[in-house]
């Protein structure tokens, strides 16, 4: 009999050993709160960072439990990218547009002046080196950045006037963020960088004459065509429209090899599926706008092209003379736009142009 106790004890003492790093796993949930400037559910970016959050969640089975808060639940709408640095948040999801203010070098991951579109970022961010760049930017801030995806080429801007030339432009109070409200600075409009959500009641107030934000889709959720009359595209920034996502580089750094492969996968995935989702998205939208006969859908005038990349040349050159990394970051950017233009013009504008006579 006292053998058999003894037996017991000893069998009950393994099984707490065996049980303890599982015990010890259960602790170590990461719980990441992620923040946005976004509405929650906004279709395209909103949907987009749910998914994502919600996504990781599911393939760590819990390990990593991301909670979304929405524009201003948390930090103030332009204040996320600095909320992760801090460690009040673990992760945020944001253009980059957004953040250059910070640092233009944001602006290249987003969309820059006749920059990449969404297929060519993504070939250069995973290929051309662009991440790498992005790593040695940011990573010594305390950030582990990812792009998730791109709206591809934007709306120029919602205007209440008809715009039949260069001149029409001056003095205007006009929605820009990033290199983009510097190129229209230029042009002699007044770029003014607000809030996604402050937009509509900015231009239904008057304070705003004109506004981008980002393409179809989304300007019909804003309702842009209630209150401006004039739909002017393509842009001439925007043309990847990326959103990305930050991580605190301690939170990152906290996880295993499985659970960042896992981070790096669901961020691949989303660059994806948010770029087809917001693609389809704004071909439904598009057709509503055509439908309706209050709008004018209209292209720039030429004098405006030739302006806009005259001054986008001279706001590039600037950028890259303010540091040696701006620099350098310039001269790869536009090396590859350079080669994808080369490219696509031979081979995505040609055919382009040949289909749509087969529509008829």
């Amino acid at each position: 009999m006292l053998k058999r106790r003894q037996i017991l004890k000893g069998a009950a003492i393994s099984s707490l050993a065996i049980g303890t790093p599982m015990i010890a796993r259960a602790q170590a949930q990461h719980d990441w709160k992620l923040v946005t400037s976004v509405p929650k559910g906004l279709p395209g970016p909103g949907v987009s960072a749910q998914r994502w959050a919600d996504r990781i969640t599911q393939m760590t089975d819990g390990e990593i439990k991301v909670t979304l808060y929405g524009v201003g639940e948390l930090v103030p709408p332009f204040g996320t990218q600095e909320a992760v640095e801090s460690g009040t948040a673990q992760a945020y999801h944001g253009s980059g547009s957004w953040f250059s203010g910070r640092d233009i070098a944001h602006a290249f991951f987003t969309g820059v002046p006749f920059g990449l579109t969404f297929d060519e970022m993504h070939a250069w961010m995973y290929y051309g080196g662009g991440q790498e760049l992005l790593n040695e930017f940011t990573n010594p801030r305390g950030l582990q950045i990812f792009i998730g995806g791109g709206s591809g080429m934007q709306t120029f801007g919602w205007f209440k006037n008809e715009i039949k030339g260069l001149s029409d432009l001056q003095g205007l109070n006009f929605r820009a963020a990033g290199l983009g409200g510097q190129v229209l600075s230029k042009l002699g409009m007044n770029a003014v960088s607000i809030p996604p959500s402050d937009i509509f009641s900015a231009l239904q107030s008057g304070t705003l004459d004109g506004a981008e934000w980002v393409g179809p889709a989304n300007d019909l959720a804003f309702g842009f065509q209630n209150v401006a009359k004039y739909m002017y595209t393509p842009t001439f920034v925007d043309v990847y429209g990326g959103i990305e996502f930050g991580v605190n580089l301690a939170a990152w750094e906290a996880l295993s090899d499985a659970q960042r492969t896992i981070v790096e996968a669901a961020s691949e995935a989303e660059a994806n599926r948010s770029s087809a989702d917001t693609l389809h998205a704004n071909l439904q939208a598009f057709e509503r706008f055509k439908a309706d006969d209050s709008l004018t859908i209209a292209e720039l005038p030429a004098d405006i092209w030739d302006a806009l990349r005259a001054a986008s040349k001279e706001v590039m050159d600037d950028v890259a003379a303010t540091s040696d990394f701006h620099g350098r970051l310039t001269e790869a950017y536009y090396a590859y736009a350079e080669q994808c233009s080369g490219y696509k013009a031979r081979y995505d504008a040609a055919f382009t142009a040949e289909r749509q006579p087969y529509f008829g």
